[in-house]
């Protein structure tokens, strides 16, 4: 695929995703950015190239991501090579079995979408599996959340570019600015821009306001 072509299927990613990362939902910067940050744009196939070559235009297969979450998962697919893997998240919790799939940002009609298999920390930001899910889709949301690295065990949690940090400061935006509100009417309006699946971190949101008891329409 020629420079332009990836370029229009970047756009095209953008466009459908919000552009927003599927994976950890941090806004997106174009490739024309001056510096390479951690969440410049990139075209992500769920299932890698490497090991599904025919899936390699699948439209369903490709993901709009952030370079640090296309980097985290890079090849990585459940079932290659994975038995250590297996028994260390087993040892971290018996209700862990092991998979077959990641827990897909395109899920397709029928099926449970990506945000109902994880749930938050709203103190610290932190991403978990839900514990509502069956224990398969259980495995599949935790299996995400480390090979994705969703929670930046890699990273420490004062570098700027901590997730935990990202949402936590996302979430006092929000505050701040329900706060200022000058009315309730405005305030709902805030809490529904910032839930909207197109802004940053809106899963985090979400599960913060139903910790507070507002409702959504």
């Amino acid at each position: 695929m020629d420079g332009e072509a990836r370029r229009r299927l970047r756009e095209a990613l953008a466009q459908g995703f919000g552009g927003i990362c599927a994976y950890c939902e941090r806004q997106c910067e174009p490739q024309s950015a001056a510096s390479n940050p951690p969440n410049r744009e990139e075209i992500e196939h769920f299932r890698p190239r490497r090991r599904f070559p025919e899936l390699s235009f699948e439209w369903l297969n490709l993901v709009y991501a952030c370079h640090r979450c296309n980097r985290a998962k890079d090849d990585s697919w459940p079932g290659f090579d994975d038995e250590i893997i297996n028994q260390l998240l087993s040892a971290e919790d018996d209700r862990y079995t092991p998979v077959s799939e990641y827990v897909s940002p395109n899920a397709a009609a029928g099926q449970r979408s990506a945000s109902e298999f994880f749930s938050y920390d709203v103190d610290t930001g932190e991403i978990l599996p839900s514990s509502q899910l069956p224990p398969l889709q259980w495995s599949m949301a935790r299996r995400t959340i480390r090979d994705v690295d969703l929670n930046d065990s890699q990273l420490g949690e004062n570098d700027p570019n901590h997730l935990w940090r990202l949402r936590r400061a996302q979430l006092d935006m929000l505050r701040t600015a329900v706060n200022d509100a000058e009315d309730d009417n405005l305030a709902i309006l805030l809490v529904q821009e910032f839930t909207l699946p197109d802004s940053p971190f809106s899963s985090f949101m979400v599960a913060y306001i139903k910790t507070i008891g507002i409702g959504f329409p």
